[in-house]
């Protein structure tokens, strides 16, 4: 198992567009008002302002396999069975983690308490885009950083999805990483926080199976009807 590493990240590019996807809304036919575009712009500028890109990730080494587990290091496993059928030929698994902090929480429970519920709307959308965004600069660093080792890296795959049903196994991951290196913690039903944050876990190896460019999307329940699939199929 290697040591973690932390990345302090840039902030991704994010339009008031992406705001707009983030939330599902479709504009093709009525173009939003002049002063919901205004009001959405000022709340991702804020954001922009708010906001910490950072994450934290590691290697882990697979010890086996079973028919919904994967054995790893220091005791630990995970549960599911897209993830053995993805990564279970794998020799490591890198597992990590990544937040924008809990300013964005802070700021948005403050607009809410406020009454202020359309700022509190925008700000969601804001934090909900960049945090995508954030984890595809994330994946390409980190893609970059295995293409001279003669490995494959798997598409990522993360608990808390229909063909990952277990949030238990978050207690595993912030385990292996720490997570609370960077501010991470869990609820007591294992949701994250700050809220604004993901964390998902990808095999590498020499022989990984063959998916033909498919992502984790093309396995969920939602069929790529979540709005948070558009963002380069990253959700």
């Amino acid at each position: 198992m290697t040591e973690s590493v932390i990345w302090e990240l840039g902030l991704p590019d994010v339009t008031v567009e992406d705001l707009f996807q983030a939330q599902g809304a479709d504009y093709r036919k009525r173009p939003p008002r002049p002063a919901t575009v205004s009001l959405y712009r000022r709340m991702l500028a804020e954001a922009a302002l708010l906001a910490r890109p950072v994450i934290i990730w590691r290697e882990v080494g697979i010890l086996g396999a079973g028919e919904r587990e994967l054995f790893l290091e220091q005791g630990q496993k995970l549960t599911s069975s897209l993830l053995v059928a993805v990564a279970g030929k794998a020799e490591r698994l890198i597992i990590f983690a990544m937040t924008l902090g809990s300013a964005l929480d802070q700021r948005e429970h403050f607009y809410s308490q406020s009454g202020k519920t359309l700022e509190a709307y925008a700000l969601d959308a804001a934090g909900t885009a960049l945090i995508v965004k954030s984890s595809l600069t994330a994946l390409t660093k980190i893609k970059e950083h295995y293409r001279d080792t003669g490995l494959k890296i798997s598409f990522p795959m993360g608990p808390g999805h229909s063909y990952w049903s277990s949030l238990a196994d978050m207690q595993s991951i912030f385990q292996l990483l720490p997570a609370e290196k960077i501010g991470l913690s869990l609820t007591e039903s294992n949701l994250m926080l700050p809220r604004k944050s993901m964390a998902m876990v990808m095999g590498a190896g020499k022989n990984l199976p063959r998916f033909q460019d498919k992502t984790h999307c093309d396995f969920c329940s939602l069929n790529k009807k979540c709005q948070l699939s558009h963002f380069e199929q990253r959700c």
